[in-house]
């Protein structure tokens, strides 16, 4: 069974050291949570699944969650690892004998296509015998939205009403049928340089660490955006580059996509929102004579994972969650810093989905 989803491990315990929840913890589960395994990554997907999971459990105040410090401690003194494929008595004996957990829930993070992740997890409780509460395998379109997927999780354990707006099939319709509001998004129209796209420092585009050149193959199609920076600059400021202002008044769900090819330079995305502020707008805080587009919040897309292979990242975004100064208009901006060397960007995709 595949769903979007996040998962993490688990253990209902009881007068065990924990995080501070809402609420009288003495009416909570307890629950300890195991850092995932993930393979070719040292552990690292994994144990940061487990930490947005401890994280988001606190936020919810539905469990008392018992240190990671207390639960590695004791595996560690059993020489217990929760694995994917550790039997499940095993890990409901470690955790009702060593943990007096009551449930457990452990599983593994694996990359799947297109940044997405696919989370294995199983779920008992800590009866003798165990009782199997789930056996699933749940996806992540990506890592910036586990987040949604780890809400997702953490409503099922709880037996909560699922909202009704989540998930909606509405949304990936729109995203196949809705215009892109990316002007020149495969970077094809231009003379010196791509149409309707600016530097961010033009010396960078004149210096060669911007070039506008043919998408490198293999998966590489008509142009695209590239950068080449050295040493000095990968270690200072980076690259930058800017699209024009994009309406992204009417709707408040946006969907965006890039494609990315990366020699090893970290590789950031900024999606800008601006609110237009008049002249002597008191929040502008002085006195100016003109008025001003500003930033007033902006949603971040990270490229872990890029490589030197085509690849591409999505995230959604609501351009005015949580800013009272309602924002008309976005940027995207194609960022990449250290280390040194290539970055290329191509068909950028920004549609209305909601």
């Amino acid at each position: 069974m595949k769903t979007t989803i996040a998962t993490a491990v688990l253990f209902i315990a009881a007068g065990l050291p924990a995080y501070a929840g809402e609420g009288d913890p003495e009416q909570k589960p307890v629950i300890a949570i195991f850092d995932f395994q993930s393979m070719g990554d040292d552990g690292e997907i994994g144990r940061w699944v487990a930490d947005n999971i401890r994280a988001r459990t606190v936020r919810k105040g539905l469990y008392v969650i018992v240190e990671p410090m207390d639960v590695s401690a004791a595996a560690e003194a059993k020489h217990f690892v929760a694995a994917y494929g550790t039997p499940t008595k095993q890990v409901a004996d470690f955790a009702r004998e060593d943990l007096g957990c009551g449930l457990a829930m452990w599983g593994r993070v694996d990359f799947a296509r297109r940044g997405g992740i696919n989370i294995n997890v199983k779920v008992i409780s800590t009866d003798e015998p165990p009782d199997l509460l789930m056996n699933e395998t749940f996806t992540a379109a990506n890592r910036h939205v586990t987040g949604q997927a780890v809400d997702e999780m953490l409503r099922r354990l709880a037996g909560e009403e699922k909202p009704k707006d989540e998930n909606n099939p509405e949304w990936d319709k729109a995203w196949e049928e809705n215009p892109n509001l990316v002007k020149n998004p495969g970077f094809e129209e231009g003379g010196d340089n791509p149409v309707y796209w600016d530097a961010l420092n033009t010396k960078d585009y004149h210096r060669g660490m911007v070039r506008w050149v043919a998408a490198p193959l293999p998966g590489g199609h008509g142009k695209c955006l590239k950068f080449e920076m050295n040493a000095a600059i990968a270690a200072g400021y980076g690259v930058a580059y800017y699209s024009d202002p994009i309406d992204t008044s009417a709707g408040t769900r946006y969907r965006f996509s890039v494609r990315v090819l990366s020699g090893g330079p970290t590789v950031k995305i900024f999606l800008k929102h601006y609110a237009y502020f008049p002249a002597h707008d008191p929040k502008l805080k002085g006195k100016e004579k003109v008025g001003q587009w500003r930033e007033t919040r902006r949603a971040p897309l990270n490229g872990h994972g890029a490589g030197k292979e085509w690849k591409t990242f999505t995230r959604d975004f609501n351009p005015r969650r949580n800013d009272t100064h309602d924002p008309k208009v976005t940027r995207v901006e194609l960022y990449a810093y250290w280390p040194q060397g290539v970055v290329c960007f191509d068909d950028v995709v920004l549609k209305r989905i909601e």
